[in-house]
């Protein structure tokens, strides 16, 4: 099994403990986020910083439940409440040679909890 860097280890901490400006650091300066609730992939430290900033305030419980790890590739199981609905979620993550955050592809479930979700984001936002 391979061995989770670092830097894999205080971004999954922080964003359990919902600091978001720890996480920040440990992204790298072109990270790529893929998210079911934006169309567009969302590309570089600050925007995908901002993304997370904005999912953690909207989150009520994030918890990472597991890592599988392989080849500089990772999948993280998270388990996600917001008020009563709870989301199940694998984030696929690479990383660079640095051990920083290169990339993000997260994956939820169910669709009524990320219709939720969506709607929690967006009301944080004020969108209808």
């Amino acid at each position: 099994m391979d061995e989770i860097p670092a830097e894999l280890s205080a971004f999954l901490t922080a964003l359990q403990a919902r600091d978001a400006a720890s996480a920040a650091i440990r992204l790298a300066e072109y990270v790529i986020l893929e998210s079911p609730i934006d169309v567009e992939p969302v590309i570089g430290r600050e925007q995908v910083a901002k993304v997370v900033s904005r999912n953690l305030d909207a989150f009520d419980e994030f918890t990472v439940t597991r890592i599988i790890a392989g080849d500089g590739c990772f999948a993280v199981a998270t388990s996600i409440r917001i008020g009563t609905t709870e989301l199940d979620g694998i984030d696929l993550i690479g990383i660079n040679a640095e051990g920083k955050v290169a990339s993000m592809a997260i994956h939820l479930r169910p669709m009524q909890a990320v219709v939720a979700l969506q709607e929690r984001l967006a009301s944080a936002n004020g969108q209808p």
